[in-house]
């Protein structure tokens, strides 16, 4: 049974469903009507029994039994049988031949009244509706009984409940079918949905599924999957835009080593390897940071960072490192201004990032970069700024992305693989941070890079090794790319 309904469709499976609960509901409405109904016909038949009762009370009062034995059919219905019956269960009357209707024997005054059945079947043979009643006559005893056949009640009874069961079968197939019509019609859309996206292939994810224009469940899902599938599209171009860069950025030191090493081996001298070796170990460093920058961007799209490698992290230690770090261009003057704000994290990436986003300062800057750190509310916060041409508006959102250079001083061909800013913003989102670019006070770009902080330090903690060892440096301090010393910005 369970594998035919796996393999009826949901229309199936819907219809079937409706009919069986309109079939149920139907029965249980036949069940209640017929029970409402046969109520109301015995209360009447009652209320009938019990006036007809006391008209032929009042009539024994006024003529006594001899009134009984003239016409009584202004007393009671057609149909109707009255008995007067005394204390020892002999007919002192009765207007039809027979037995005593009933054994009751009432009260003078009290009515009492039987036949009636409160759950009757069709099978049942229905008896009167008996109504008894005390009356003295000659100063005895006599119990006077109307008795009133059921018989017409209990017919209108069986004819409604057997044009329900008769109607029953028509309206459930007629649910079934109306069923079957609504929900094809509900699914159409749903259908026409599935076979859009049954067709869609990797090569062609620019097709998009029908929307009904209807602000309903199937609308929204119209929706929702065009939305999907414009991130899948969306997701697919990035990922051939990467591939397509990281070649080309891969090709050009790759073709430098291969015109260095055809030119090694074109001279059979061997002279030329020594003006070579340079070139092609600069290639090679190339290559490999531009190859560890594809690594980078790999684990940060898998969300990985393990979290054995977490630490407690002083980023103001990390600016300090970074900033008297020495660099081949001494154009350049490098300033920090620090305050302690410890974070928790894997240090080398921390290092990374700081590093990126201050090679970055330095690559643009015509003169100097500011490198600060201090701890804001629940955040640590690393602002990197130069005194270069600055981001336009309109990129700032763009500098994050994969291969992306800008142009003028930003563009420069320095070794750059247009990678770091994207591997800062990948590596600082598994962190819950975030790193935005806006106009710096020196005229150039300002990089914010926001961290959670892990703790605040305490009054009795070793803070030695979070603060600067120059506190007697008037002004904030500054590395010399000249010299490669400290001095002080004035």
């Amino acid at each position: 049974m369970s594998r035919i309904l796996l393999a009826v469709g949901m229309r199936a499976k819907l219809a079937l469903a409706t009919m069986a609960i309109v079939g149920l509901a139907l029965v249980m409405g036949t069940g209640i009507v017929s029970l409402a109904l046969y109520s109301a016909l015995t209360s009447s038949l009652k209320t009938q029994a019990t006036a007809q009762l006391q008209a032929i009370v009042d009539l024994v009062g006024r003529e006594g039994l001899e009134g009984l034995n003239g016409e009584t059919g202004a007393e009671v219905g057609a149909g109707a049988v009255v008995q007067l019956i005394d204390a020892q269960g002999r007919l002192l009357y009765s207007s039809r031949p027979g037995a005593p209707l009933t054994t009751l024997h009432p009260a003078i005054g009290q009515v009492l009244v039987e036949g009636i059945t409160p759950l009757p079947t069709l099978r049942d043979i229905p008896g009167p509706v008996t109504a008894a009643t005390g009356v003295l006559i000659d100063d005895h005893p006599v119990t006077a009984a109307v008795a009133l056949p059921q018989v017409s009640q209990r017919e209108a009874v069986t004819t409604v409940v057997k044009l329900l069961l008769l109607g029953t079968p028509v309206i459930v197939l007629a649910s079934g079918i109306i069923a079957w019509w609504l929900i094809s019609r509900s699914l159409r859309p749903v259908e026409g949905i599935r076979s859009t996206v049954e067709s869609i292939s990797s090569r062609h994810l620019d097709a998009r599924v029908p929307v009904s224009g209807t602000d309903d469940e199937i609308g929204r899902l119209a929706l929702t999957m065009n939305a999907m599938l414009e991130r899948l599209e969306r997701g697919r171009r990035q990922q051939n835009q990467f591939v397509a860069d990281a070649s080309h950025e891969l090709r050009s030191p790759l073709a430098s080593l291969h015109t260095a090493l055809d030119m090694g081996t074109g001279d059979p001298t061997g002279e030329r390897w020594s003006s070579l070796a340079p070139v092609m170990v600069t290639e090679t460093h190339r290559m490999e940071r531009l190859v560890d920058d594809l690594l980078t961007l790999a684990r940060g799209d898998a969300g990985s960072v393990p979290a054995t490698r977490w630490r407690d992290v002083d980023l103001d230690d990390l600016v300090v490192e970074e900033a008297r770090r020495p660099r081949p261009s001494g154009r350049v003057e490098v300033s920090f201004d620090v305050r302690p704000a410890r974070v928790r994290g894997d240090r080398l990436q921390l290092v990374r990032v700081v590093r990126n986003l201050a090679d970055n300062a330095v690559r643009a800057a015509t003169s100097r970069v500011v490198l600060s750190v201090a701890a804001e509310g629940a955040e640590a916060v690393v602002r990197v700024e130069d005194d270069g041409p600055g981001i336009p508006e309109d990129q700032r959102e763009r500098v994050f992305e994969r291969f992306v250079r800008l142009d003028e001083a930003r563009n420069r061909d320095d070794g750059g693989s247009g990678l770091g800013l994207a591997i800062v913003r990948e590596l600082v989102a598994l962190y819950g941070g975030s790193v935005a670019v806006d106009r710096s006070g020196l005229g150039g770009a300002r990089f914010t890079l926001r961290l959670p902080l892990h703790r605040q330090a305490s009054p009795e903690e070793d803070t030695s090794d979070q603060t600067v060892p120059a506190p007697d440096l008037p002004g904030p301090a500054v590395l010399d790319q000249g010299t490669g010393g400290l001095s002080t910005s004035r």
